[in-house]
This record gives structure tokens, C-alpha cells and sequence, in this order.
């Protein structure tokens, strides 16, 4: 808690001593066309422009690239209103505790302070995110005859945006196509972005091997340690582990430490399921089955792994009396429980922590890679994708779970720094471009919406909804913050 504390306190000291230079500093930074607004500074520059001419002159293929953006950001739009609608029947019907998707810092998407989101891999990914939705911008400007005065990055300590400067005048004098076209190019060249360093991530992800991986360590084994195969097989999965056991007395098992070292070890072959603990007034907790015990057959038959043991209990009825063989503190016991009933099977009561082996509790990082490669083209897989960070935040403290292949076998970990860098300039760019889809000014995707309905209505009409919805929007955002927080507050 104190060391927390202090790392708060050191942040702010810093910010604060910032934002003091800041002050100090206006009156000369705004004489160097840099505009100050409290902390956060808008650094102009001229450089650049040049290049955007150059890059606008095949203008067919970006007027092209604006009108399908448009229908992207459309969709993109009705997904957000979604996702806003759900999360507000969700706060107001559940009455939601705190979480780390509730707290204000993960809100932010600022890489270090986010803790979902890692500095070094974060900023690389922010950085390209905001070059190529501003760049956009700035291009289809430019093909649009709209004079862009000046481009820009946004600084509050670090870089936080950047921005186009077009000539406001001038772009409220094109038609609105022309300025339909310059507010979804930045969303546009995001989500083309994101395809892109998604596509180049998951055929990166085919020049690894996965290893079985330790979980949990109570003895032969360290956390992190790599079990690369067993007796001379290759192993990925529980069953690549049963088979090469074969029912031996003792087996060599090849294991890589986080280290780098590759050892050898002999030991006895010992799989079963791992037990975290037992529920209350279940038959487990009633005859005394301990935590950290290992159930390691069910009436006689073995039980290897969670999945052999689902599928033993799942055959199972209510009142039906097992007999369980269970590995407790070194020794083999065995206990004879009467089931209760759970959705018309019989209920055991324990806590499954994960596959047993031989003093290990053990995961598998194939189904890592299983879980990025298999993301269905529905609405779950857009889903999952739009909160990728909770479940997969990349490859740092896992290395070791893998072994490069192919052309970077002998490349150390520079296939890890690639993966991360492109799954984070992959999923920020989508998150930004998404982001930006939601209905409400100054966001493109409100911009485009008060553009879109001057087709059918008063331009006053127009600008209510597009008011009104902005205000909806924010206030949602505002309130799936704070209302989990209150309510942790009260509880």
C-alpha cells in the first residue's frame, strides 16, 4: 500500500513540477506557435505539408477510400450505440462493484498508467495509432482543395494526441460529402492500420511452439518452468504427457528454466487433478478432502486431467455413492463420498485448479495461441476484440512458454518484441478508430452523423440530435465509471 502510495505521490510531484514549468513558460511558447490550455500543450508545425500534397495527388483513390469509410464508420457507429446501451442496462439493473474496467486510470488509454497497457509497447502503438489517423485526415484535406495550416502533437507530460489543423472556413465551404469524406479518413486509415499489424501478429504467431508450462510448483519444478517433452516425446497438451508416461515408473523430462538452462530430470510420473479447495456443505468439505490434494482416480477409473474428470462426474447421478483416490501432503488416500445433486448430475464439491503433474500444477500455452487464432467473424469474436487487453495483455513474462521457430530459431527473443509491437499498434488502432465511430461532436463519428442528417432534415434538427446524443454518450461514459465506484464506496 505505501509503496503505491509513494508512486502516486512521485507522479504527481512530477506532473505538478511540469505543469509549474509550463506556466513559467507560456508567454514563451506561445511566441514559438505552441498553445498552452492549463497542462496540455499544442505544438504546431509547417513541416510536412509539402508531403501531404504529394500524398493527395491520386485523388481518386482517396476519394474512393473516403466513401468507404464512411459506410465503416457507420457500422462502427451502430456497434458503439450498442455497446453503450448494453453497459448502461448493465449499471442499472446489476449495480456493478469496482473493477479494474472501472477505474478511472484504465479509462485513459496512456500507456504505463493503464495497467492493461505496457509503456514501451503502449507509446509505439499510440504513436503510429495517432500519425496515421491524423495524416489522414490531413491527406484527404488536401484532396478536398481544404488548405491544412499546420499539423501537431498534443503533450500533457507525454505525448497524448496529435491533430490536423485544416482551415475551418474553408471546410465548411465544401459540400458535405467532400467533409464526410475528411472526418472518417483518421478512422478509416485506423481500422486499414489495425487490419494490417492483426494480419502480420497472427501469421507471426505461426513461428511459435508451445510447451506444456508450470502453473504451481510444490516440488521438482519452478514456476515458469518449460516442459519441452517427456522420456523424448514433444509435448504441448495433457494427453501428448499421457502417452509418453505410458504408464512407466519413471520417466525423463526435459525442462527449460526462465533462465535459458535446459535440464534433465528423473522423476516419477504422477497426473491427477488439483484441488484449490472445497465448497461449503458439499460432500468434498463434509468427509474432509484437503486443499492442494490431487484426485487421482474416480471409482477406479484414472483421472489425468480436468477434462477426463468432467466427463467421469458429469456421468455421474445425485445420491450415487464414489470411491476417490486423492494424493494428500505425500501420501495416497482414499475416501468414500456420497454425491449431492448439481443440474441433474452428481456433485462433488471441490474447487478444480487446474492439470496435476508430477509435483506441478500445469497449463498449456497452446491454447494461447488457440484463443488468438480462433476468434469467431461474429459479434462475440468483434466483442472479444473490442476488450482483447483483459484477456491477452502479450508477450512479456511469457517467453518462456514458447520456442521460436522457422527463420527465428536462432533470433533470441526478437519474435516476441515484433508480436508485441504489432498486437499493439494492431488493437489500439482498432479501440481508437472504434472509439471515434461513437455518434457524439467533437468525435468524428459525431461530425459525420450532424453532416449526414442535414440530407434529410433542418440543419437546427440536426444539430439537437447530434447535441443530444453527444450528451447521452458522455454522460454513459461518465456514469460506468463512477456508479461501480459509489457502489464500492457504500458496500
Amino acid at each position: 500500500m505505501n509503496l503505491a502510495l509513494n508512486e502516486v505521490l512521485i507522479v504527481l510531484i512530477v506532473f505538478l513540477t511540469y505543469w509549474a514549468l509550463v506556466t513559467i513558460l507560456r508567454k514563451k511558447l506561445e511566441r514559438r506557435n505552441v498553445s498552452v490550455i492549463g497542462p496540455i500543450l499544442l505544438i504546431r508545425t509547417k513541416k510536412g505539408l509539402k508531403l501531404l500534397d504529394t500524398l493527395a495527388k491520386p485523388k481518386r483513390f482517396w476519394r474512393i477510400f473516403g466513401d468507404l469509410g464512411i459506410i465503416l464508420v457507420l457500422f462502427g457507429m451502430a456497434y458503439m450505440l450498442f455497446l453503450i446501451l448494453i453497459m448502461d442496462y448493465t449499471i442499472l439493473t446489476t449495480h456493478p462493484k469496482p473493477s479494474p474496467a472501472t477505474n478511472p486510470r484504465n479509462i485513459l488509454l496512456i500507456p504505463g498508467l493503464n495497467e492493461f497497457i505496457p509503456l514501451v509497447w503502449g507509446l509505439i502503438g499510440l504513436i503510429v495509432t495517432l500519425v496515421a489517423h491524423e495524416f489522414s485526415h490531413a491527406i484527404l484535406a488536401r484532396v478536398e482543395n481544404v488548405r491544412v495550416k499546420s499539423l501537431g502533437v498534443v503533450l500533457a507530460l507525454i505525448p497524448i494526441g496529435g491533430f490536423a489543423e485544416p482551415d475551418e472556413k474553408e471546410l465548411m465551404e465544401r459540400e458535405k460529402i467532400s467533409r464526410m469524406r475528411i472526418y472518417t479518413a483518421g478512422i478509416t486509415a485506423n481500422f486499414f492500420t489495425a487490419f494490417v499489424a492483426f494480419t502480420v501478429f497472427f501469421y507471426l504467431l505461426g513461428f511459435l511452439t508451445p510447451h506444456v508450462v508450470v502453473l504451481k510448483s510444490f516440488e521438482n519444478f519452478d514456476e515458469g518452468d518449460a516442459i519441452i517433452s517427456v522420456n523424448g516425446h514433444h509435448v504441448e497438451t495433457s494427453q501428448d504427457i499421457l502417452k509418453a508416461v505410458d504408464n512407466l515408473k519413471t520417466v525423463t523430462v526435459k525442462v527449460r528454466k526462465q533462465d535459458g538452462r535446459v535440464l534433465d530430470l528423473k522423476i516419477k510420473p504422477v497426473m491427477g487433478v488439483y484441488v484449490v479447495g472445497t465448497l461449503n456443505n458439499t460432500p468434498a468439505k463434509d468427509v474432509g478432502i484437503k486443499r492442494d490434494s490431487v484426485i487421482l482416480s474416480v471409482n477406479g477409473i484414472k483421472t489425468p486431467n480436468v477434462e477426463k474428470f468432467r466427463e467421469i462426474m458429469l456421468k455421474t447421478k445425485p445420491n450415487e455413492t464414489v470411491t476417490l483416490e486423492v494424493l494428500e501432503d505425500g501420501k495416497i488416500k482414499t475416501y468414500v463420498v456420497r454425491l449431492c445433486e448439481m443440474n441433474g448430475h452428481g456433485f462433488l464439491g471441490v474447487l478444480i485448479g487446474g492439470d496435476y503433474f508430477s509435483g506441478a500444477v500445469v497449463g498449456y500455452s497452446k491454447y494461447i495461441i488457440k484463443s488468438l487464432t480462433h476468434i469467431p467473424p461474429n459479434i462475440q469474436g468483434l466483442l472479444y476484440l473490442t476488450a482483447m487487453p483483459f484477456y491477452f495483455r502479450g508477450f512479456d513474462g511469457i517467453t518462456n512458454y514458447f520456442t521460436p521457430e522457422g527463420i527465428f530459431a536462432n533470433l533470441g527473443n526478437a519474435i516476441f518484441y515484433l508480436l508485441n509491437t504489432f498486437y499493439w499498434i494492431a488493437w489500439l488502432n482498432f479501440y481508437v478508430g472504434l472509439f471515434n465511430c461513437l455518434p457524439a461532436t467533437p468525435l468524428d463519428g459525431g461530425r459525420l452523423l450532424n453532416d449526414l442528417l442535414r440530407y434529410f432534415m433542418k440543419e437546427n434538427t440536426a444539430e439537437v440530435i447530434t447535441k443530444s446524443l453527444a450528451f447521452f454518450v458522455f454522460i454513459s461514459i461518465i456514469l460506468s465509471v463512477l456508479i461501480p465506484n459509489l457502489n464500492g464506496l457504500i458496500g
